[in-house]
């Protein structure tokens, strides 16, 4: 295996002219590679370091610290003519939704990309640039500082090659894909991640999701569901974790316990002094609040898990899905995700609704495997 000793074409670009001149140029590309170095231990927010793009040649470093015109970034961002390539581009999008306030479009990752070409599930970019390229990558600076200014070279070397090798083993990649007739499969995920992307930053989608949330009132899950918004709201003005706020635990306790004073908040699980002194009122006034409702303006109870009895179905469906996996030579986790198989498994088991709004539910995947599991195991066949 080579090692990653070649001579790089490393650019700094560091002002808003620059920026705009090389956005010029790659508007004028079919496909970049692009990537984003930030920190994000202390803040809810992330910040960003850097941003590189390449086009397999040239490495182009984006320092953000001294750059405030990211408009010509913006529109390429969006451009609907260049495919924007990443390798597990989750906390990206977070960057760029924060940067620019866009998501990038149309966008590929390479990771989704090898679970249906090498069905390889989850493959870091290390292996996957020895896969295709045959080279090693060190990846000693992944917990560099990039905030910091100057970079070291070994920080610059690191960065480019992140989007160097990520270029240049792109059409390989596709290559396969449309060997086995999967790129519109792998387009629709990336789309899809973007979807559930949205969800996951919108607090009204997830407070339900608060591990034995089911197992509260109607008045504590509507003090649940206050608590985990304003706890979003109350993170993002300060920029800090949302655990520093509240964590999960200490808001369901108190949709368990409804404390209707600050004694009875000071004795809430893992509740800090801190906590208490600086959020305790507000506790105390959406405790008030929930208290005055009416039985109609209380939140439905929750769906409960589904019974041991529905076991069975479950490993029935995971079974079935891995033999799909390994007939299509894909990775069984991309054929049937855990969040999709739940819904699944409801639906036949207890004929809950199914979420077709969500588009990891469409496309190929409702065809080649929801479809026929909801055919398969159809509830009238289900013995429970």
């Amino acid at each position: 295996m080579e090692n990653q000793d070649q001579a790089l074409n490393i650019v700094w670009v560091a002002d808003n002219d620059s920026l705009a001149t090389w956005c010029k140029y790659w508007a004028e590309l079919p496909v970049i590679a692009v990537d984003t170095e930030f920190i994000r231990r202390t803040t809810y927010f992330p910040i960003t370091g850097l941003i590189q793009i390449s086009e397999g040649e040239k490495a182009v470093l984006i320092d953000p610290l001294t750059i405030d015109q990211w408009e010509p970034l913006r529109a390429l961002m969006v451009n609907p003519s260049v495919m924007k390539v990443f390798h597990a581009c989750s906390e990206d999008l977070d960057v760029f939704e924060r940067l620019l306030g866009v998501l990038p479009t149309p966008f590929y990752d390479t990771q989704i990309g090898e679970a249906y070409a090498g069905a390889q599930w989850s493959l870091s970019y290390v292996k996957l640039v020895a896969s295709y390229l045959n080279i090693e990558v060190a990846k000693d600076e992944t917990r560099s500082d990039w905030i910091q200014r100057p970079l070291t070279d070994a920080q610059k070397r690191y960065a480019a090659l992140d989007v160097v090798y990520l270029a240049q083993l792109y059409p390989l990649q596709v290559a396969k894909l449309e060997d086995k007739n999967m790129l519109d499969w792998v387009l629709e995920d990336c789309e899809s991640l973007k979807w559930q992307h949205q969800m996951n930053a919108d607090p009204e989608q997830n407070w339900a999701n608060v591990k034995t949330a089911w197992r509260l009132s109607p008045e504590g899950l509507t003090l649940l569901r206050m608590l985990f918004i304003w706890r979003d709201e109350q993170a993002r003005k300060e920029n800090i974790p949302k655990g520093q706020i509240l964590k999960d635990r200490t808001l369901w306790a108190l949709g368990k316990t409804l404390p209707d004073h600050h004694k009875a908040i000071s004795e809430t699980e893992e509740l800090t002094g801190k906590q208490h002194r600086l959020y305790g009122d507000e506790i105390l006034g959406m405790v008030a609040l929930v208290k005055n409702l009416s039985e109609d303006e209380l939140q439905l109870p929750l769906e409960t898990p589904l019974p041991s009895q529905a076991g069975d179905l479950t490993k029935a469906i995971k079974a079935y899905s891995r033999e799909r996996a390994q007939t299509l030579e894909i990775a069984p986790e991309a054929m049937l995700k855990r969040k999709l198989l739940e819904p699944l498994v409801h639906h036949l088991f207890d004929g809950s609704v199914i979420d077709w709004q969500n588009p990891a539910m469409t496309g190929w995947r409702r065809e080649v495997i929801i479809d026929p599991v909801l055919e398969r195991f159809k509830k009238a066949e289900i013995e429970h």
